[in-house]
């Protein structure tokens, strides 16, 4: 192998070229943390890890080298376990091990043990299939979200061997030096070095008030820069930050309150204790009546309370949610849309409000200095020599800073002595410089405490056409202890144009055309806000109102009112949303800077673009990769698809579940028992629910979500169970006086004489499933009409035929006479509009409950 060979196939992090093995000992050392922190929570440490040799730094020139290199091979690497996916074992154990399959493999066991191998054990094929499918794709998802969370991943800038370069986060050493700055998230304990920021650490303290650090003090992994640059060492790694001491995952998003997921899992529970007590009455109630020294009597039991269990569990409903959403994430990550939490598709879905960021959601982020007027400049040098001077000495990179830097340029012509960074919450920035008094460059309003009337009109003029003012002052005096001196006198006026996003028109219209109340919550000056509104279609975009200096009552106020909020603070923002959600409304919330996080954070749903900081990115629900506004309509038709194609499917589910238990209950008061064995009800399991769930799971719908997501599964789940129940005890009681036996007296299932009514009554639950499916799937288009006829047609083909080729047939099915085959046919063509009338008369009563 040549030597050029050789280099090519080692890996590049930051300027240190890593081996292959060193690689290795990264991957092996991650393992190892996470053995250490298992071991601990469970109070039984291992052995640790050998206190390290800790190194002086430069801020110019970091670590060596070589220095890198024995950090990584002792494994001294900034690696924390995230929780934002589930692994692979865990996938497995959850699928595996819950309380329903347990409940169907002790059934099984049962029914090996005492009946023998018989097709009444069929329905673990139903099982393993569900459990199959479920791990298949949640794992396929999982691959997906991890693909692209590498793409979005967070990286941080270092100083090593004298040079900076950008290196993942995980693949930070102890005492590596960083640079963070505006809009970065600290990846790591760290002591600042060089230079002075601002940080807001409230997603460790709760507090959102911005903290200045400077050289020495401590910053800390989780929070985030609001203003400013500075060079830091990093002083403790991967589980020794002070974050993973306090709360785990406290820089990840937050689950959004899922309708779908909270009711699904209050059905399951419900279910869950309703089954154990009403199966052991069942057991009970027939153990008394069976002569147990009559083997086939005994098997018989077990074969029926065996159906019993099986038919009340919903088997599969879970996976039906489980695979909808996994299909969404697959879908959506196609179009570069990040999902991490798997239930905020279904939010965005919902919202009927959605805040909007300006910058970098209506816009792009890109601006161009358009204009400058000059006022009055007084000193010897130029405004773009002032201007370049600034940008030089604050060196920030934010878009305005770009767009700044463009057209002035960056230099240090002018020398620097003290500096105040921006802040979403100053709207300013502020350079004291030698012998020349203190230039401050922002929003007009909140520089000129003084004389605003000498620009207020250039300055409302040049808003009103849709440009960003920034105004450049001066004063005498230098920036004591972050404080700027008084009496700013105007030296320039700076206009800067947005540029709107092509897709943002269109995207806000089709949201307007959904009912969606479309809000915009900016830093900017309102009146610019409200123009960039306009020209992107927002209703009402002239309805807007500055909430400088307003308190938060007067904030809470406003939100009924305005559709355009400017001049607003990250706290105020978080009013503004909280507000909302307290009205009633779930409500989404765009955003790409630090300063929007706090709302992000409290939104029903939060999306960040990845242009943006990668602060915002971590807390948010979803991250357009692309950055690209367009992709949200795709989130909420994945939404509306996963939500209406669950709340019609889960029905399917609980018809059975719902009317196995009535017949249950009905037969521990007979004291008859339950009706069907487990393979009895075979042809409903596979042709009514199973093959039609997993295919209309994945359709398209982007009908809006209408109604209680519980209440309309219920409604139509209950109205085809109370139709089955009441059809199979008026069969009873034609069947009894056909027999000439007493009527209201049941006839014990197995007994020979009970098989045209064990026939009729599979047939009447199959054909009232196959009514339920068709009344949740109308209107009928090819797709849904292709699948019920075959369906149909596979249920016909199995009845006639399939069920006579075996020696033991897989269900008691036997040839019906002619007149029991027309009462069979009057019956089922009642189902139909029986099912309709229940269903109209629930609805009348929750109204009425409602009124």
């Amino acid at each position: 192998m040549t030597e050029k060979t050789k280099d090519s196939t080692r890996l590049n992090f930051s300027n240190t070229v890593f081996t292959d093995r060193n690689r290795f000992e990264i991957v092996r050392y991650k393992h190892y943390v996470d053995k250490i922190r298992k071991a601990t929570v469970k109070g039984k440490p291992d052995k640790k890890p050998p206190k390290p040799i800790r190194y002086s730094v430069d801020a110019a020139k970091g670590l060596s080298n070589e220095q890198v290199a024995e950090r990584v091979a002792s494994g001294q690497v900034n690696y924390t376990k995230r929780g934002s996916t589930k692994t692979i074992g865990r996938i497995l154990f959850t699928n595996l091990v819950t309380f329903f399959n347990i409940l169907c493999f002790t059934v099984a066991g049962f029914l090996i043990a005492f009946v023998g191998p018989t097709f009444d054990l069929f329905f673990l094929v139903i099982l393993l299939l569900n459990i199959s499918i479920g791990i298949i794709q949640e794992v396929k998802a999982k691959l997906i979200i991890e693909k692209l969370s590498l793409v979005a991943g967070a990286r941080v800038n270092v100083v090593r061997g004298g040079e900076k370069s950008k290196i993942s986060v995980d693949d930070v050493v102890l005492d590596d030096v960083i640079v963070v700055a505006n809009g970065q998230q600290i990846p790591a304990d760290s002591i600042v070095l060089d230079g002075v920021i601002e940080v807001n650490e409230s997603l460790l303290t709760g507090e959102s008030a911005p903290i200045q650090k400077n050289k020495g003090d401590k910053i800390f992994a989780g929070s985030f820069v609001v203003s400013g640059v500075c060079s830091a060492r990093v002083d403790k790694i991967g589980p020794d930050n002070y974050i993973q001491n306090i709360a785990r995952g406290a820089t990840r998003y937050v689950r959004p309150k899922s309708e779908l997921w909270m009711s699904l899992r209050r059905i399951i529970t419900t279910i869950g204790i309703i089954i154990v007590p009403v199966t052991f009455a069942l057991i009970v109630s027939r153990v008394a009546k069976v002569d147990t020294s009559d083997a086939d009597a005994v098997k018989a039991m077990i074969r029926t309370c065996a159906g019993a269990i099986i038919n009340l569990i919903p088997m599969g409903m879970f996976l039906l949610t489980s695979l909808a959403l996994a299909v969404g994430v697959i879908n959506l990550g196609k179009s570069n849309t990040l999902v991490q939490e798997l239930y905020c598709i279904e939010m965005l879905a919902r919202v009927d409000t959605l805040c909007l960021d300006k910058t970098g959601t209506i816009t792009d982020g890109t601006m161009k200095v358009c204009d400058v007027i000059e006022v009055k400049n007084t000193s010897n040098y130029t405004i773009r020599e002032i201007i370049a001077s600034m940008l030089w000495a604050l060196n920030e990179n934010n878009q305005t800073a770009i767009a700044l830097g463009n057209h002035f340029d960056r230099n240090g012509i002018i020398k620097a002595t003290k500096t105040v960074p921006f802040s979403s919450s100053r709207k300013l920035a502020a350079v004291s410089f030698e012998n020349e008094g203190t230039y401050v460059i922002g929003a007009p309003e909140f520089i000129l405490t003084e004389a605003f009337e000498k620009v207020d009109e250039k300055v409302a003029r040049f808003a009103s056409q849709g440009y960003r003012v920034l105004l450049l002052a001066r004063t005498n005096g230098s920036i004591k202890e972050g404080e700027i001196p008084d009496g700013a006198k105007p030296v320039a006026i700076i206009t800067i144009q947005d540029h709107i996003r092509k897709e943002a028109p269109e995207t806000i219209k089709w949201f307007r055309d959904l009912g969606v109340d479309v809000r915009v919550i900016s830093g900017d000056n309102p009146i610019t806000v409200s123009e960039v509104a306009r020209r992107a279609g927002i209703l009402n975009a002239e309805k807007y109102i500055s909430l400088e200096g307003m308190s938060p009552v007067e904030v809470r106020a406003a939100v009924d009112e305005y559709t355009v909020f400017g001049r607003v603070t990250p706290e105020q923002k978080l009013i503004l949303v909280k507000e909302l959600k307290n009205k009633g409304r779930t409500v989404a919330m765009t955003g790409d800077g630090v300063n929007d996080i706090l709302a992000l954070r409290e939104a029903d749903c939060s999306i960040a673009m990845a242009a943006g900081s990668e602060a915002a990115r971590n807390v948010s629900h979803l991250v357009l990769l692309d950055s690209n506004f367009a992709s949200m309509p795709k989130v909420v038709m994945e939404g509306r698809r996963v939500v209406n194609n669950v709340q019609k499917l889960s029905s399917i589910f609980l018809f059975k579940t719902m009317f196995a238990l009535m017949l249950i209950l009905f037969g521990i008061m007979v004291g008859t028992g339950y009706l069907f064995n487990t393979s009895d009800l075979l042809m409903l399991e596979v042709f009514v629910i199973g093959i039609p769930s997993f295919f209309l799971a994945l359709e398209i719908n982007d009908q809006k979500i209408k109604g209680r997501f519980i209440f309309n599964i219920l409604k139509n789940a209950f109205a085809g169970a109370i139709v089955v129940v009441v059809g199979i005890m008026l069969l009873y009681i034609l069947s009894a006086e056909a027999l000439g036996a007493l009527p209201g007296v049941f006839i014990d299932p197995d007994a020979a004489v009970g098989g045209s009514f064990i026939t009729m009554s599979i047939y009447l639950v199959v054909g009232t499933g196959l009514m339920v499916l068709y009344r949740l799937i109308k209107p009928l288009n090819a797709y849904r009409g292709l699948l019920f006829f075959i369906m149909l047609s596979l249920i016909t083909v199995f009845m006639f035929y399939i069920n006579g080729l075996f020696t033991h047939p897989i269900s008691r099915l036997v040839t019906l006479g002619g007149q029991n085959v027309l009462l069979l046919i009057i019956m089922l063509q009642a189902t139909y509009p029986l099912i309709g009338f229940v269903n109209d008369m629930l609805a009348k009563i929750r109204l009425r409950s409602e009124k």
